[in-house]
């Protein structure tokens, strides 16, 4: 990774987005498919990305080089990605070390978002466009591994929760400082959303000689800290990686995960967006993740 070829300086830029459809197939469980398409532009940033959120009618999502980029859903009639650098951020710019970008939340002030940094593992608040840095945390994890940091964050009341990749160590991040907590997740964690009805799900990781293996489930308090639930498999080919997850609430009270690959720029593999239409049960777990609601 430390010998990967300085990355060069590029404007912000706007470029066309094809939605063309994927076939996957469907997995027992209450999951129902309702779209997959891979995801192209002639942008090579809009790669390895990291985390999805929606904001405002879009996705917006971070790449693993250090990019940014909101982009139209496949409702869209023209359908387009805005792309732009994250030129402030941990160590010397370009270099995929110092800009591995693997997760983003809200901030719980509104000053606008947070992005977690493998490698030099840090959170980073930036301004609601992207352009400036307003503060930093280093996370003080020299105990994680320098590819397996913050890949998952999330508001959570006037705080944040980092929850590390090995899927053993989560973090509370608040104003009077930084709190350490077990998690029992059974699998690598490699994304995490709210639902509409408060409570988190975790987007979990299992690799094996048949490939990766992945399912979401809803992330449980216990006594001591957190535990991965009852979750479900997701359809997907066998070395797709999903590494973004978004939760959109419907008119009917149902819910719609959206999964986006990570290609790990890699020329045979691919940026695949997954919709999937959920009912919830009325209570996911007797002890939810939080009791605090939606964040701010």
């Amino acid at each position: 990774m430390r010998e990967m070829p300085q990355r060069p300086e590029l404007p912000a830029a706007q470029t066309a987005l094809t939605y063309r459809p994927a076939d996957v197939a469907p997995v027992p469980g209450p999951l129902r498919i309702v779209g997959a398409w891979v995801l192209t532009t002639d942008d090579r940033r809009f790669g390895g990305l990291s985390s999805l959120t929606l904001d405002e009618g879009r996705f917006l999502a971070v790449s693993d080089r250090g990019a940014v980029a909101r982009f139209d859903p496949p409702t869209s009639a023209v359908p387009v990605a805005d792309i732009a650098d994250l030129r402030a951020g941990p160590g010397p710019w370009g270099k995929k070390w110092s800009r591995d970008a693997e997760s983003l939340a809200p901030d719980p002030e509104g000053r606008g978002w947070w992005i977690g940094y493998e490698q030099r593992h840090s959170l980073w608040l930036y301004d609601p466009g992207f352009s400036r840095a307003i503060s930093s945390v280093d996370l003080n994890r020299d105990d994680w591994w320098e590819n397996r940091g913050a890949e998952a964050l999330i508001a959570d009341g006037d705080g944040l929760l980092v929850l590390g990749e090995n899927g053993r160590d989560a973090m509370r991040v608040e104003p009077a400082g930084l709190q350490r907590l077990p998690v029992k997740a059974d699998a690598d964690v490699a994304e995490a959303a709210r639902a509409p009805d408060g409570n988190i799900w975790v987007l979990l990781r299992s690799k094996s000689w048949k490939g990766i293996g992945q399912r979401i489930a809803p992330l449980v308090r216990t006594a001591s800290g957190y535990a991965a639930g009852q979750g479900f498999s997701l359809p997907k080919g066998a070395f797709d990686n999903f590494e973004g997850m978004a939760i959109e609430p419907l008119l009917d009270g149902n819910w719609r995960f959206w999964l986006v690959t990570d290609d790990g720029h890699r020329v045979m593999a691919r940026t695949l967006l997954v919709a999937l239409d959920y009912v919830p049960s009325a209570r996911h777990d007797k002890s939810p993740a939080t009791g605090a609601g939606p964040s701010k």
